[in-house]
């Protein structure tokens, strides 16, 4: 019987020859490709293989695999899929199995699968920084994300067409196509050549210098020709400092809740096990809703408490700040630092107070010759964040049962 090692291999071969027939480039990528580099294999229970191509030979890529019409494989991403949330796309074996029971998002194929992710420009020569997303581009993927978190729908999990629906609140309909494509634009790099016209850019969650990735050369890998950067000594040195040979990298093994399977696809399981599937989210919604109920009650008698504590510290600062004592600290000349210094050290403890509770969403009055003092020091100490805190508190109304 295969292993999952094993299927992933596969998958790894596939790549490289279709790469390598068509003049594609790419490179295993993140400390999976460290790993595999310093030991030539793959640990055996690795969630992901992640590969990195330029957004342009991965379209080519995509291309040349529907073309080929591979009916054991599969690829998905945003530009075949308009609810796939992330910018990477899937390449994956149809006849197996890897698939969270629990959360299942919007994807359409749960096989065994292989990660191509793009390298996206981050800098160019003249230093100028490259975003992928703008304002509303970012808003938008938080919303995909949270839509793909949230929404039931047919197959746990199997998208219908057009319209995605949140509790009659949110809505996306489709434009998954239209959002890919602008993201592309901020990204988009077409040939590997094409690296060496920026300074540096980012490949999964990591930043390079472009100069050691202008070529790329072939290492066995279990027994897989597999495409690394020219020189990976010096790219590994670069990337996770001189002593990356001792670096270690813990693989995430699949908790009691995760199904994989070899010889058997995901739409035979989810077909086989649909009530199954529905019955343990269910029960696993209810014991989120559970867990939330008690977290929040938890929470009001916590803010219960904390009211009484600060109540109890508003009364000392009212009895300390009397008329006496407050006329006494406005004797002092704030534009004298020493002298300010005085007046600041007397209102610490009450300032260290409004700043704690403040951080709760709670907040105090001690007089209102105290308060404005306390507002003027602070302002003077560059402490505008904690006023304006301070005075939208004060705002609300708050309520304790």
């Amino acid at each position: 019987m295969k292993t999952k090692q094993d299927i992933q291999l596969e998958l790894l071969q596939e790549i490289d020859d279709i790469c390598s027939k068509n003049n594609l480039n790419y490179i295993i990528a993140d400390k999976r490709a460290l790993h595999a580099y310093l030991n030539h294999t793959f640990n055996d229970d690795n969630r992901m293989i992640p590969v990195a191509m330029t957004q342009g030979d991965i379209d080519r890529f995509c291309q040349i695999f529907e073309n080929e019409n591979n009916e054991d494989r599969y690829i998905e991403g945003t530009f075949n899929n308009s609810n796939y949330v992330p910018l990477y796309v899937s390449y994956g074996n149809r006849n197996t199995t890897d698939m969270d029971v629990i959360y299942r998002n919007r994807n359409l194929h749960w096989g065994i699968r292989i990660r191509i992710y793009p390298i996206i420009k981050f800098m160019d020569k003249e230093g100028n920084i490259f975003r992928p997303f703008n304002s509303r581009l970012r808003k938008e993927h938080k919303l995909r994300k949270f839509l793909s978190k949230k929404v039931e729908n047919d197959k746990l999990g199997y998208m219908k067409t057009g319209l995605t629906v949140l509790n009659g609140a949110y809505s996306l309909t489709g434009g998954g196509s239209r959002f890919y494509k602008e993201v592309k634009k901020n990204i988009f790099i077409d040939k590997w050549e094409d690296i060496q016209q920026y300074s540096r850019v980012r490949i999964v969650n990591k930043y390079y210098d472009t100069d050691i990735l202008k070529d790329t050369e072939k290492i066995e890998i279990d027994g897989v020709e597999l495409s690394f950067p020219k020189n990976p000594e010096e790219f590994f040195t670069r990337a996770y400092g001189e002593d990356f040979r001792e670096k270690t990298m813990k693989p995430k093994k699949p908790g009691n809740r995760r199904i994989i399977d070899t010889e058997i696809g995901y739409e035979k399981i989810i077909n086989d096990t649909e009530d199954i599937l529905r019955e343990i989210r269910s029960t696993h919604e209810e014991i989120i809703l559970e867990r939330r109920k008690v977290k929040a009650e938890t929470e009001a008698t916590k803010n219960v408490w904390r009211l009484v504590r600060m109540t109890e510290k508003q009364i000392e600062f009212e009895d300390y700040f009397n008329d006496d004592k407050i006329n006494e600290l406005l004797a002092y000349d704030l534009n004298d630092e020493e002298q300010l210094g005085i007046v600041y050290k007397e209102l610490s403890p009450a300032i260290i107070a409004l700043k704690r509770y403040a951080s709760f969403g709670m907040t105090f009055s001690i007089n209102p010759k105290t308060d404005a003092l306390i507002k003027k020091v602070l302002l003077i100490k560059e402490s505008d964040n904690l006023v304006n805190k301070i005075e939208e508190i004060s705002k609300k109304e708050y309520y304790a049962e």
